[in-house]
């Protein structure tokens, strides 16, 4: 046998076995698909300005993929935007590491690859740990540790998923992109309040997280209040009222 056939035959022998944790390899592109579940909802963000770096400089890191249940495919774990960034560019493979993970294990690595490299939104975030925790059962503590966050952090996290549909689409309206106002405007949907702090937003009244969490204590004050003050919503209306009758 050739030497030229003894290496053909060698990498066929590392394919039929398996053996590809952390091997690095180029792999076309048509063998390649984005998970089904991914993190990031906006995913071709910043694809064209990433296909002019790749024209310019190449690719500087590979792609991480995992095989698929189709053991022709593999499927991206991490950089599914360099990806759609070499197709773009017409390129018919691409570098990639090769890591040999489940499901599960594919998703929490794709989210901690997102937090640490892309920056996910405040609710792309909040999806992606509530996915986690609902799905693969994992505690608050759990995810603090996955994540390297405190376990109160994820609760309050996990707090703002448990505004409605409609509260998470008013705040994305009114642009709150800040956690922690986002995690003030649950506290005020517990206590009732959300109307009212949603509209100070919007008309520039409450603008910062410490004018939040004064709205949530005067609300939550208030709320106590409610047998008694029959003018509670006139003055959860008027945040600069309601801060100096609480003064």
């Amino acid at each position: 046998m050739s030497s030229k056939s003894k290496r053909l035959g060698s990498l066929a022998d590392v394919f039929q076995s398996e053996k590809l944790e952390g091997t690095i390899r180029k792999i076309r592109l048509d063998r390649i698909a984005p998970s089904t579940i991914q993190p990031r909802t906006d995913r071709k963000k910043g694809v064209e300005e990433l296909a002019s770096s790749l024209k310019a400089e190449g690719l500087l890191q590979p792609i991480v993929v995992t095989k698929s249940e189709n053991e022709e495919l593999y499927k991206i774990i991490a950089g599914e935007r360099r990806f759609h960034a070499a197709k773009m560019l017409s390129w018919t493979e691409i570098e990639c590491k090769i890591l040999d993970r489940n499901e599960k294990e594919t998703y929490r690595l794709a989210i901690i690859e997102n937090l640490q490299r892309e920056n996910l939104s405040a609710y792309d975030e909040i999806d992606a740990i509530s996915h986690l925790k609902s799905l693969y059962g994992y505690t608050d503590s759990d995810l603090g540790s996955i994540f390297g966050k405190s376990r109160n952090y994820v609760s309050e996290l996990l707090g703002i998923a448990g505004l409605s549909k409609r509260e998470l689409e008013l705040c994305k309206s009114a642009q709150i992109n800040s956690k922690n106002l986002l995690i003030q405007a649950a506290h005020a949907a517990k206590n009732g309040g959300f109307p009212d702090f949603i509209n100070l937003y919007t008309k520039g009244e409450l603008k910062t997280v410490k004018d939040a969490k004064e709205f949530n204590k005067i609300s939550g004050r208030s709320d106590k209040k409610k047998q008694s003050s029959p003018d509670i919503k006139k003055h959860t209306g008027n945040f600069e009222h309601c801060k100096k009758r609480a003064q």
